[in-house]
């Protein structure tokens, strides 16, 4: 008897051990299908990208939100939006507090060593604004001068490698940084030309962008390491997407010609190249 009890507890245990191998190579892919839902990490007021356009109604809309909704049917669950910032945009990824990160997650060398990165699906180039009033006409009249960015952004990087003697000032999102640019704490603001553009709104003669780029950016979606058939989905909703036409109609809607910033589509979602 003694002996078919440790036969049957060690096939349990076997039993059991394959459960925990299965389990630990359960794919991300499996466990959102699971959850029914994908966790999709946007801003919070993130003018085009995320943002209330209805107070009434207190609904997320915007080119990151139509983009999480089409990955999301993709798989065939309900899309939803978690709230994060520039400073959080990876770690919350990496927790699992978030499936993908948007939020104009630009992508770089360093960046890509902490998380994969889907097919580009925004390109923009990162530019300084300055009050329309003001002197500022160059980077050479930067030197000293406050410039307010956003943290966990590469700001931090490429501008003191452009302008020298930049005092740059990181805020948590782009809205705070406006805020610090209106009320006069910084002189000017780098952001990506979009985001400005989109802070800008109908106050044209109020602000002024700057001609000369600080650095292009390549965006992309995060997506956790280690998930290749998670990856797949994402590049492939993207693939989708630009083949039918969608990709240019949600630029459209929020970007171009539909929009009140009326820019042109000059990327497609295509993968990334190093520049």
């Amino acid at each position: 008897m003694k002996t078919v009890i440790q036969t049957m507890s060690m096939g349990a245990a076997a039993a059991l051990l394959g459960l925990a191998v299965n389990a630990a190579h359960a794919d991300q892919l499996d466990s959102i299908k699971s959850a029914g839902s994908l966790k999709c990490g946007v801003g919070s007021q993130y003018k085009p990208f995320s943002f209330v356009q209805d107070p009434k109604t207190r609904k997320f809309v915007g080119y990151d939100v139509d983009i999480c909704e089409a990955v999301a049917a993709k798989l065939g669950v309900k899309p939803e939006l978690v709230f994060i910032t520039g400073a959080t945009r990876v770690t919350d990824l990496q927790s699992g507090r978030t499936d993908i990160a948007l939020a104009n997650l630009t992508h770089t060398p360093e960046r890509a060593q902490l998380v994969d990165f889907s097919s580009n699906y925004f390109a923009s180039d990162v530019k300084v604004m300055v009050p329309a009033s003001s002197s500022i006409k160059s980077f050479a009249d930067l030197t000293g001068k406050r410039i307010a960015g956003i943290s966990g952004s590469n700001h931090e990087v490429k501008v003191p490698k452009v302008i020298t003697g930049a005092d740059l000032k990181v805020f948590p999102s782009p809205a705070n940084a406006y805020l610090a640019l209106e009320q006069g704490k910084v002189e000017s603001m780098v952001g990506d030309e979009t985001t400005l553009i989109g802070l800008i709104g109908a106050q044209q003669g109020k602000w002024r962008i700057l001609d000369q780029p600080v650095d292009t950016q390549q965006i992309g979606i995060g997506v956790r390491k280690g998930e290749p058939r998670m990856l797949a989905a994402v590049n492939d909703t993207l693939a989708d997407l630009e083949k039918a036409g969608k990709g240019t109609q949600i630029f459209d809607q929020w970007f171009g010609k539909d929009s009140e910033l009326k820019m042109k589509r000059s990327f497609t979602f295509a993968p990334y190249k190093q520049l």
